[in-house]
């Protein structure tokens, strides 16, 4: 489906729902000067947080202060992808969301254990399937 609005309210729904301007921009279909039509089917629209694997991880690392940052970050795509493809697929892919947070910790000089990585995962992996 595709709706018309104002750049300015896209930008409120992005901050809304926690993502930047930047990180949508895919799914703005045509834009004439401020005036936007955007695809709100397109996986980068702000669609509100569902529950799953990603979303909950989200969440234990918001809780210990780790949030997504305005940009170079691909955290949110990333907890979309680990939602999309569900608790079974994030189950067999432990490892490579654990080097997802490695990379992430890198790139924000955090100190990372893999072992606590793994810890959170599963916690997430847990969360998500407590929330169907």
């Amino acid at each position: 489906m595709h709706i018309t609005c104002h750049k300015s309210h896209l930008e409120e729904r992005c901050r809304e729902r926690g993502y930047s301007l930047r990180e949508v921009l895919p799914c703005v279909v045509t834009a004439r000067g401020d005036i936007y039509t955007i695809d709100t089917e397109h996986e980068a629209y702000p669609s509100k947080p569902k529950s799953g694997p990603g979303t909950e991880l989200s969440k234990i690392l918001s809780s210990i202060g780790i949030n997504p940052k305005e940009c170079g970050c691909s955290c949110k795509s990333r907890a979309k992808k680990m939602d999309k493809e569900g608790i079974a697929w994030c189950e067999e892919n432990i490892e490579t969301i654990v080097t997802w947070l490695q990379e992430e910790a890198a790139k924000r000089r955090l100190p990372f254990l893999r072992t606590v990585g793994k810890v959170l995962v599963k916690k997430a992996i847990r969360n998500a399937r407590r929330s169907k």
